[in-house]
Formats: structure tokens, sequence, C-alpha cells
């Protein structure tokens, strides 16, 4: 009875390859699904944070962010390109928030942003009517109650960590 088989089982050790073959397009296809079903699903990226801090409860109006507010309002003046216009503050480049808490304001030498206590932040206080130095932001207007309320809460959470 073991007789039959024997001869397989030498080819085996003889050809491995060859025996592998026939395993080779069901073994591709089960690779092909289970990467296709532990990716299939994931809506956003690292590049959308939201997705991962429970961007529903946010006080950012819908289809609005923090990002999006400051490309809007702010970069015209504080982006790379036009920070000299804008006190030398870029809002542009790469590490915001937590580049605000080293960043002294060119008006009154403050922090721009205060780790201690964030939402009484200068950086905020800018947005208001009366800034305390220096004139409101955006100049020639102000940003809309649910603006600032996003970018406060994007300010808030984006403290950085006690060394």
């Amino acid at each position: 009875m073991f007789v039959p088989l024997l001869p397989p089982v030498l080819d085996l050790f003889a050809n491995p390859s060859a025996a592998r073959r026939p395993y080779r397009a069901p073994l591709a296809t089960l690779f092909a699904a289970a990467l296709l079903a532990t990716t299939a699903g994931c809506a956003g990226g690292l590049d959308d944070p939201e997705r991962f801090t429970g961007g529903g409860s946010s006080s950012c109006a819908p289809g609005t962010t923090a990002s999006s507010v400051l490309q809007q309002q702010c970069f015209a003046c504080h982006s790379t390109e036009t920070k000299a216009s804008g006190g030398n503050l870029d809002l542009q480049a790469s590490g915001l928030p937590g580049r605000l808490y080293t960043t002294n304001s060119s008006c009154n030498q403050a922090p721009l942003a205060d780790s201690s206590n964030p939402s009484q932040s200068f950086f905020l206080k800018k947005l208001a009517p009366s800034p305390g130095c220096g004139a409101q932001m955006p100049l020639g207007g102000s940003l809309s109650a649910a603006d600032t309320a996003c970018l406060t809460e994007w300010l808030v959470a984006g403290k950085p960590g006690s060394p």
C-alpha cells in the first residue's frame, strides 16, 4: 500500500520546486485576498489624523479643519514664502502647533502658545478684537466663531507633552 506513494515522495526530494508549482496559484490568490481584506475599508490614513482622533465631535464647521482655516485665512501673510510680511511668523512649515510653543511674538516677545494654559495663548488672543498687542488677525477682518473655535481646539489638542 505504501509502495505507490514512494515514487512521488522520491520525486519531491529530487525536484522540490516542481512539487510546489501546483500550489503557487492558490497561495498567490490567498495572499492577495488577505492583503485586500486587511486594506479594504480603511477610510483615511496618517495624513487624515481626524479619522483617528474622533473628528466627528470637532468644533470645526463640517468640511473644515484647522489646516484649512490656516491656509485660507493666514497663509497670505504667514506662509513660508510670505512670512517676512507677517511678523516673520511661518504657519505653513512643518511642526505646528508644537513650534508655536517655542516661538515668541515679534510684538511683545511673549511665547505664541502657553504650554501651561494653551487656551490662553497669545496666538489665540490675536484672533480677538483687542489682542493687547498689535492688530487683530487676520488683518482687515476677523474669523468666524466656528473658525476661531476650530483653531482653539487644534492648539489645545496639539499641546506637546512635557519633556
